[in-house]
């Protein structure tokens, strides 16, 4: 039985890097005594695989792991036995039963089908007030060429072309998109279904301004929040140092050219 786990990251825990979240839902796996399989040989460990790593200091509502279970357990007793080994900070969303992998296929984990994600950010104190023009200037230009280092240097990289959708929030959580490409699927309001009372998308700061990009993410074209941050300033002039605080809403794979939660990828 193969399973997928959704769940929300916030809270101090932003501050937990990858590895220590894989070794923390290790030991819950243990603790909620599911029957997960192991890998043979001599070093046998758990058969358990992360979708793509958050930054560190980055919420998120929308982190993935799958695994193998020795047993058929319902879904909804395995979502309470781990919700019930999970401390404070980490919250189990949904558990999602994969169908069995056909013969002579290539196995498919959550991390190989990512393709897209979608983030709410909101400008810095050092910033106040300076993001929207520089967003708006995003949202409606062709092009945001940056110079990304790499091992041997550095090379031009159109940021823009990853972009998908970009939103400006308001206050009461309605979504008015400067551009979008209809790849996403993109809400019209954060309080229909994204307003949850422990994470970032119900949290405003007053006076700073919060807004959505939806972007590629793939292992070929990952455009992170640093990238979309790189970007605005290539339009627009901005200071120096961090302009965005970044809360993961979903990650997303690839079906006829629309991104699909990973949730409901099979």
């Amino acid at each position: 039985m193969k399973i997928r786990v959704c769940f929300s990251k916030f809270g101090m825990l932003r501050f937990l890097g990858h590895l220590d979240v894989m070794r923390y839902f290790q030991h819950a796996i243990a603790r909620a005594s599911l029957p997960i399989a192991y890998s043979a040989g001599f070093h046998p460990h758990m058969i358990l695989s992360f979708a793509q790593p958050l930054a560190l200091s980055v919420t998120s509502d929308g982190e993935y792991f799958d695994c193998e279970l020795t047993e058929n357990v319902p879904a909804e007793e395995l979502k309470t036995r781990l919700q019930n080994a999970m401390c404070d900070g980490f919250e189990i969303r949904t558990v999602t039963v994969l169908p069995p992998q056909e013969p002579n296929t290539k196995k498919q984990t959550g991390m190989s089908q990512i393709a897209g994600a979608m983030y709410l950010c909101e400008e810095t104190l050092s910033v106040r007030g300076l993001l929207t023009e520089a967003v708006e200037k995003l949202g409606v230009s062709g092009k945001a060429v940056i110079q990304k280092p790499t091992k041997n240097g550095t090379k031009d990289m159109d940021v823009r072309a990853g972009i998908h959708a970009v939103g400006i929030v308001s206050e009461n959580g309605t979504v008015e998109y400067v551009f979008r490409d209809g790849v996403f699927d993109v809400p019209e309001s954060l309080n229909d279904g994204f307003g949850r009372e422990r994470s970032a998308h119900a949290a405003h700061t007053a006076g700073l301004s919060r807004f959505l990009f939806a972007v590629d993410a793939g292992s070929g074209n990952n455009i992170s929040v640093e990238l979309i941050s790189d970007a605005l300033r290539s339009v627009c002039e901005l200071p120096e140092g961090r302009i965005l605080s970044a809360h993961r809403m979903e990650l997303y794979g690839c079906t006829d050219n629309r991104m699909v939660s990973l949730a409901k990828m099979k």
